[in-house]
């Protein structure tokens, strides 16, 4: 582990922060306490404790004055250069709440408001025969599908091809439905987000870099952070994004012009800067309340998701966080108001890397001990006999996203087989487990409902064995105008395989999940019937997008 200064005191001097760590029950830098602390750090990110690989920064704030900066691995390894405090990193969706915070700025001075109908700022979004406001916007409870879902099933993932804030405009206003009534769910939308920055550049007449400049950056003396609105524009101090594979690491980084939902490059020190700015309401009350106002749906319940930022409990401890992840880039950022606790990690080694994860080991050293998180049965819940729960075990997929759920009788109670989530009951056919209520309609159906507001409705895979007509029956081409992309689906050898028509050397096998509905591992496909049970069309779903309908041209 290299040290940028003394062992324990690493801070930003070019700031003119200084200061010993000093976080009870550490008195002193050099107190066997405080290097224990250090060391239960350094083993938390041992893996990239190297110069060869990528690796990551870790900013502690400990309280208010007093920083900790620890390093690993390198920031770009054809040049052998390593990772600094100072080094710059794309922090992916935590850039949400600073597009969130310069909407407020506009909504406090009367610019804006929240009930606002986004169509009064963004006409050329369709009218859906419903109004989406952009407090739903900012909550993602908008409805929009997700551009970079449609964007997936378009064949162009973001990283394939060039997007700039105009292309992701144009597909918002070519999608003629939505997820959802706007205010009844949740749905993480960076579609909204990337609206929310045009709104800002509409309603100020100054781009996005220019107003959060003005208003956020120099203001806060965040002096390494801005927008990354030209991603070929040369960046002095940047980490290079990684990602790997068996051959190795390769080069994995953003290729659009697109912000908003993310895009901002920043240090750990900025966004430490960030965090002590909001628990001190630096930008006032009114930006700081309402960035951590919590949304509301329709029936009444309140959902963790605030303006940019995630609203929760760890261990008991009031949470205020966001990850994020861009192309090779991770980050994590969170503050523990409470306890005067900031923590911001920033990294570049792409899916080696769960910031989220990470940085939460952290704030467990950082917070108080508390009793362990009891996953026993809800109090006063009636565990029922084996033989009344047997009916409910199975395999289920999303009829949405395709996502699977094994599920088994164990301990009074369903656990899900991949990562022994438990389900326990509360009422005939209704179970819950820490962040979601699961309710049966029948024995080969459930919806499950998270905390969060998102809803995900799963149906019992029940096995289908086509004959080879049943399957030359859903072969034909297929045209969605919404995502500008014909797929042709054909039957081989007992498998179904789908390709883009100008693609077709690149087919996909398709896994059989029930009648007429297939997956592959990111998204759901649904043929869908007439009333004579001929097959019109095709429904493909992923996490951000439901439902996409392509019109079947040919057979």
């Amino acid at each position: 582990m290299r040290q940028i200064t003394h062992p324990l005191e690493v801070f930003f001097r070019a700031a003119g922060l200084f200061g010993l760590f000093g976080l009870l029950p550490f008195a002193a830098a050099d107190t066997p306490a405080t290097h224990d602390f250090v060391a239960k750090v350094d083993a938390i990110f041992q893996k990239w404790n190297r110069p060869d690989v990528p690796g990551c920064v870790l900013g502690i704030e400990p309280e208010a004055g007093s920083r900790l900066f620890r390093v690993y691995g390198s920031a770009d390894l054809e040049h052998e250069a390593v990772i600094g405090a100072n080094t710059v990193f794309e922090a992916g969706s935590v850039a949400k709440q600073f597009t969130a915070a310069s909407v407020l700025m506009l909504v406090e001075n009367g610019h804006v408001k929240f009930d606002d109908d986004v169509r009064k700022y963004i006409p050329e979004l369709p009218d859906y025969g419903t109004t989406i406001t952009i407090a739903q916007l900012l909550g993602h409870t908008s409805g929009l599908r997700d551009w970079e879902g449609v964007a997936d099933i378009a064949g162009w993932p973001r990283t394939t091809r060039f997007y700039a804030q105009n292309d992701v405009l144009e597909i918002a206003a070519r999608q003629r439905s939505l997820n959802f009534r706007p205010g009844t769910e949740y749905s993480y939308s960076n579609t909204g987000y990337v609206l929310l920055a045009i709104i800002v550049e509409r309603v100020s007449g100054q781009s996005l870099a220019a107003f959060s400049r003005e208003n956020l950056f120099e203001p806060l003396d965040l002096v390494h952070t801005h927008w990354r609105d030209d991603f070929r524009s040369v960046v002095k101090g940047r980490a290079v994004a990684y990602e790997a594979d068996s051959n190795g690491y390769h080069q994995f980084m953003p290729l659009d012009d697109v912000i908003g939902s993310g895009g901002l490059l920043t240090t750990a020190g900025d966004l430490l800067t960030w965090n002590h700015a909001l628990d001190a309401g630096t930008l006032g009350r009114f930006v700081t309340t309402e960035l951590q106002r919590e949304s509301k749906l329709a029936d009444g319940r309140t959902i963790p998701y605030a303006r940019g930022l995630e609203i929760s409990s760890k261990e008991g401890f009031r949470e205020i966080w966001h990850d994020g992840e861009t192309a090779g880039y991770r980050a994590f950022l969170a503050r523990y108001p409470d306890q005067n606790v900031s923590i911001a990690l920033l990294c570049n080694a792409g899916e080696e890397v769960d910031a989220a994860a990470l940085g939460g080991k952290v704030a467990d050293l950082l917070l108080p001990a508390t009793s362990a998180h009891s996953h026993a049965s809800p109090e006063g819940a009636t565990l029922p006999a084996r033989q009344l729960l047997a009916p409910y075990a199975g395999t289920y997929f999303s009829v949405r996203t395709a996502i699977q759920m094994r599920l088994e009788v164990k301990d009074g109670g369903l656990q899900r087989v991949s990562n022994g989530d438990k389900f326990y009951p509360v009422a005939p056919g209704k179970f819950k487990d820490l962040d979601s209520t699961v309710t049966f309609r029948g024995y080969d159906r459930f919806v499950r409902d998270f905390d969060n507001g998102r809803r995900a409705e799963f149906q019992r895979v029940h096995a289908w064995h086509p004959r080879p007509e049943e399957l030359s029956s859903l072969a034909g081409s297929y045209r969605s105008e919404e995502a500008l992309v014909t797929y042709d689906v054909s039957a081989v050898g007992g498998h179904l395989l789908i390709a883009q028509d100008d693609r077709r050397w690149h087919a996909v096998t398709l896994d059989l999940l029930s009648v007429d509905t297939f997956s592959t591992p990111n998204a759901a496909y649904r043929f869908v019937r007439n009333a004579n049970g001929k097959v019109v069309s095709l429904e493909i779903g992923n996490l951000g997008v439901y439902d996409l309908s392509f019109r079947r041209m040919s057979h």
